[in-house]
């Protein structure tokens, strides 16, 4: 049984299903299409709402998974690229060594759902869902060690095989009005962002933060792949324990792998000794990630410091801003973990204004 929150919207879907069917047909190429009560996925479609619909047609079924942009009302990121997340599928298909879901149609005409969508197949795998969090219970805390650290590694090559990516394959990540591409690009998007999210009303320690992040930039840093959202989390697992594929693209830039590196060790502490439990054996440590990211990418970490400051600076603007749009559980971790303030203590920062 899959555990985790529903994130539904509000859609009516029975008037989904009514206004998928004429255009699954033209898609598939047949007279018609039969489709199954729609269903969400658990813990899944919290910025981009995600519906899973299985078609009936004379010549078979197809198991799809339904990406819709988000509402105003619902929107999580500033400047939502939403065919960024399409164009990225498409884009990493011919690189076997990330594991994607396969994108098959996009759709800009809002008539059809009221927000332009598009559908990949349905994978099928388990996913340490962070709503409870899986070092606490699920699957993932019933496996053994073993089967644990399985999953440690394939998700650690996966992670690795997107930072060995040409920078090329995905240029369009590049968001040239934010400036040059890289750590000042990305820098420049989450200011933008803080404006967007609170105008006026920017906590003074976001400010403080973001100017502690301008002033300790690190020099000379090169624009590379980072795929944003870096976390076991995001992936899904056979019952083999290895990757089926790599999901949830929204944040994906150049600002360069080690933000990636940050992010995940970020989330890795967050759903363990964030939440009062200890990491389940069987997956890496700190060092042991550390390491072996080394090893497979090549790359350095001296700017993994600076990185891990703005990792805990995003996640506490997406935070803040979620308790503005969403109606999240109470015992989410994203509320209560305090990601500003533990920046504040890697950046050797004292605001006196409070963020709860």
């Amino acid at each position: 049984m899959e555990h985790g929150p529903l994130f539904s919207k509000g859609r009516d879907l029975d008037a989904t299903v009514a206004a998928l069917r004429p255009w699954l047909a033209d898609r598939l190429g047949v007279a018609t299409v039969e489709i199954d009560r729609p269903d969400y996925p658990r813990g899944a479609g919290f910025s981009n709402e995600t519906i899973l619909v299985t078609a009936r047609t004379g010549q078979g079924v197809e198991e799809l998974v339904v990406r819709i942009a988000p509402a105003p009302e619902h929107q999580v990121f500033f400047e939502p690229k939403f065919h960024i997340q399409y164009d990225i599928l498409t884009a990493l298909n011919g690189h076997p060594e990330v594991r994607l879901p396969r994108a098959l149609w996009f759709e800009d005409d809002p008539a059809i759902l009221g927000r332009p969508f598009y559908v990949m197949r349905r994978m099928h795998g388990r996913v340490p869902v962070s709503m409870p969090p899986y070092n606490s219970s699920g699957w993932l805390a019933e496996a053994t060690p073993t089967q644990r650290r399985t999953l440690w590694e394939n998700a650690m090559r996966q992670l690795t095989a997107i930072h060995r990516l040409p920078v090329t394959t995905v240029s369009f990540f590049d968001r040239p009005e934010h400036g040059a591409a890289g750590d000042a690009q990305h820098l420049s998007y989450w200011r933008g962002y803080a404006r967007w999210a609170f105008g006026e009303d920017i906590p003074d320690v976001v400010r403080a933060l973001l100017d502690w992040l301008g002033e300790h930039r690190p020099p000379l840093a090169s624009p590379g792949v980072s795929w944003g959202d870096a976390r076991i989390g995001n992936m899904m697992f056979d019952n083999d324990f290895q990757v089926v594929g790599v999901m949830d693209w929204e944040q994906a830039s150049l600002a360069g792998p080690v933000a990636d590196l940050a992010w995940w060790l970020l989330f890795d502490e967050s759903l363990s000794v964030g939440q009062g439990v200890p990491r389940l054996d069987g997956l890496g440590t700190r060092a042991e990630t550390i390491a072996l990211w080394q090893e497979q990418t090549g790359h350095s970490i001296d700017q993994l410091h600076w990185h891990e400051v703005f990792a805990r600076v995003k996640a506490g603007l997406l935070s803040l801003r979620s308790r503005r749009t969403m109606r999240l559980p109470t015992d989410s971790g994203a509320r209560h973990f305090g990601y500003l303030h533990q920046a504040c203590d890697l950046a050797g920062i004292i605001v006196a204004q409070d963020v709860r």
